[in-house]
């Protein structure tokens, strides 16, 4: 009897190995390694590819005075209108045709707009030049309406460039635009 006991004690922990207690043994393990490897993945994939890592710094050295190689934001916007609208008459198939357009640009240094201001008049009559230089179709179409606004902005930075140092104004707005 004491032998049967025996065996059936033995045969208890054998079948623990083998059932629901391997499994979870196996889980548990599996677990583990799944950990690890997430752990690995993350310490090598900062390592190789900082910038499509989330969290991982983007590995730039840093600046001596110890802040990050990063620009500063930028400053809050300055709008400056240019009051009176520009008015330009032209003629177009025989007839006399105008245009009023509201223009304002904009810039993040006050300084820059100060010298807006203080070039207004160069900047005003040259602006009138380039409206003058179009025909009716570049006046009414949306494409024609950009290239002229990409044109007055080029302008308006060569004469601040020129003046001032430095182009001062990031762009240029048409905030009012009648043709007649």
């Amino acid at each position: 009897m004491a032998s049967e006991e025996t065996e059936v004690a033995a045969a208890a922990p054998q079948a623990a190995r083998t059932g629901i207690g391997r499994t979870l043994g196996m889980a548990a393990g599996l677990f583990v390694l799944v950990v690890l490897a997430q752990f690995a993945t993350g310490i090598v994939g900062c390592r190789l590819f900082p910038g499509l890592m989330p969290g991982c710094s983007s590995g730039e050295p840093p600046v001596a005075d110890g802040k990050s190689a990063r620009k500063a934001p930028k400053a809050p916007p300055i709008y400056q209108a240019f009051d009176p609208p520009l008015v330009i008459s032209f003629q177009e198939q025989g007839s006399m045709r105008f245009l009023q357009v509201t223009v304002e640009v904009m810039g993040r240094e006050e300084a820059a707009i100060k010298a807006v201001e203080t070039h207004m008049p160069v900047i005003r009559n040259n602006l009138l030049n380039i409206f003058a230089g179009h025909g009716f179709a570049d006046l009414v179409s949306r494409e024609g309406k950009e290239a002229m606004r990409k044109e007055c902005l080029a302008e308006v930075q060569r004469i601040l460039n020129e003046n001032f140092g430095k182009p001062g104004v990031e762009d240029l707005y048409f905030t009012s635009f009648v043709v007649q």
